[in-house]
C-alpha cells in the first residue's frame, strides 16, 4: 500500500516546531509517531511505502519517502530533546521506518497537482491534505517519487 503522511507546523503555547523540523527529527530517528485515532492506522503494515508532505502556510511540498519496517505499537521511546519530548507525549504509538530518500529539492505541490489522481478538485487541493495520513495509488506514489 502507498500513503502520504502529512505534517503541519506545531504550536504549543510559546513553543513552535516547523513541519520540516518535525519530519527531520522523525526521519533521523527512523521511526514515525501516531495517535490511536490516526486515520488508516490499522491498515499500516511493514513494506508499505510512504511519502512525507509538509503542509501549511509557506510550505505545501513533498519532502521525502520511506518504507514502514515495523508494526505500529505503543512505544517506549526516550526523548533526547524538547521536540522529541513533545512528540512522544502527544503521539503514544510508533513504528520503525527505513528512509529511502530525503529530496535535495522538495517537490512543490503546484508542480504536480494537475497530474495526481487522488486530487480530484485541483482548485481546492488543500482539502486532500487535511488528514495526517492518506492512502494513495501506486501511480501517484511513483509520479511523486520519480520527480524527487
Amino acid at each position: 500500500m502507498y500513503y502520504l503522511f502529512i505534517i503541519n507546523d506545531l504550536s504549543l503555547g510559546d513553543r513552535f516546531f516547523s513541519g520540516k523540523e518535525i519530519a527531520d527529527q522523525l526521519l533521523a530517528n527512523n521511526h514515525w509517531v501516531f495517535t490511536p485515532t490516526t486515520p488508516n492506522i490499522k491498515k499500516l503494515n511493514p513494506k508499505d511505502k510512504v511519502i512525507v508532505y509538509i503542509a501549511g502556510k509557506g510550505n505545501r511540498y513533498f519532502y521525502a519517502n520511506f518504507e514502514i519496517t515495523g508494526e505500529v505499537k505503543e512505544h517506549a521511546l526516550k526523548p533526547s530533546g524538547e521536540l522529541e519530548e513533545v512528540l512522544y507525549n502527544i503521539f503514544p504509538l510508533s513504528c520503525q521506518i527505513k528512509v529511502l530518500k530525503i529530496w535535495d529539492k522538495p517537490i512543490d505541490i503546484a508542480s504536480v497537482k494537475e497530474d495526481l489522481k487522488f486530487i480530484t478538485d485541483k482548485k481546492n487541493y488543500g482539502l486532500f491534505f487535511r488528514q495526517s495520513t492518506k492512502l494513495i495509488g501506486e501511480d501517484d506514489y511513483n509520479l511523486i517519487v520519480n520527480k524527487g
